[in-house]
């Protein structure tokens, strides 16, 4: 394992923690998940595809099945809360700005570049091996790197 399959690894299993926490009362709450999102200018239906994404795509990514469609489409989710919902609050998560949508993003981005890391279904099932374990070989320590 590479460091970077280790970092892909724990970002995918937070994001998924992150994501499963969210969904779970979006999902049990369809009707009030609805009505924020007509507050917010969106269209209430939008509640039901989003809850089921965060819940169930929660659980599968922490699960490591299907991690780079899941990333892909969690950080289209997220481009879509900072444009829609937070752009006009600002930066700051304080102020519901949309800071926290993309340090998701990023997290999010290195599952969908580098893989889901060795401990994930999609390697049980013998999917593709992590970009970065096909690329490099994992670092040794030497003179500039500590073990």
């Amino acid at each position: 394992m590479t460091r970077a399959t280790l970092v892909s690894t724990l970002n995918r299993i937070f994001c998924g923690v992150v994501f499963l926490i969210h969904g779970t009362p979006k999902i049990f709450n369809l009707q009030g998940t609805g009505n924020f999102f007509v507050n917010v200018g969106l269209p209430g239906w939008l509640a039901i595809p989003i809850a089921l994404l965060e819940f169930f795509g929660g659980i599968l990514l922490i699960a490591g099945f299907m991690s780079r469609a899941l990333a892909a489409l969690f950080m289209l989710e997220m481009a879509g809360a900072a444009l829609f919902v937070h752009r006009t609050a600002g930066w700051d998560v304080f102020e519901g700005g949309y800071e926290y949508n993309i340090a998701l993003i990023l997290l999010l981005l290195g599952v969908a570049l580098i893989g889901p890391g060795p401990f994930s279904v999609d390697r049980m099932i013998g999917w593709r091996r992590d970009r970065a374990e096909r690329v490099t070989e994992p670092l040794e320590p030497g003179p500039d790197l500590e073990p």
